[in-house]
């Protein structure tokens, strides 16, 4: 049986969507936001940015937890602490999600498990959509150890 979770990244990479942009979109709607933009700019992470490099679930994942962590406007502070969740994931992915057997890059992922890597015809997300569910998951419970609130993101200071 599909979990929740899982069943929202399967309906969504059946929209297209990739798994950086699954990610942060399953991320955004965590926090009741939108925002097409960075949405479509999580786009160039798709299949290891285009070459089979960093997984693109991963490096969404990064990019979730910077968008809790992070700098967005000028002299807004990063949260104290903010990279240790990102150093965080990179570990967990590697050792408990790739179980420290393969390289955390999109192509070695598609081959460990038997599949060839084409970025135009491959859809990542639905072949890898445990990966992206557990990577959202992740990114998020890390978030809420560093003591922030995955539904609230940063507040902006306007």
């Amino acid at each position: 049986m599909l979990d929740d979770a899982k069943m929202e990244v399967l309906e969504l990479a059946g929209q297209g969507y990739t798994c950086a942009q699954i990610v942060v979109l399953m991320g955004l709607r965590v926090m009741g936001r939108e925002n097409p933009d960075l949405i479509r700019a999580m786009s160039g992470l798709a299949m290891g940015a285009a070459c089979g490099s960093l997984c693109g679930a991963l490096t969404g994942g990064l990019c979730l937890v910077g968008l809790h962590t992070g700098q967005g406007r000028p002299f807004e502070r990063p949260v104290p602490g903010g990279r240790i969740p990102l150093g965080a994931l990179v570990k967990w992915f590697v050792a408990e999600e790739l179980g420290g057997r393969v390289e955390p890059t999109c192509r070695a992922i598609f081959e460990s498990a038997g599949q060839s890597y084409d970025f135009e015809s491959a859809n990542p997300a639905a072949a890898c959509g445990d990966l992206v569910s557990h990577v959202w998951a992740k990114a998020l419970a890390l978030v809420a150890e560093h003591g922030l609130d995955p539904s609230a993101g940063r507040v902006d200071d306007e």
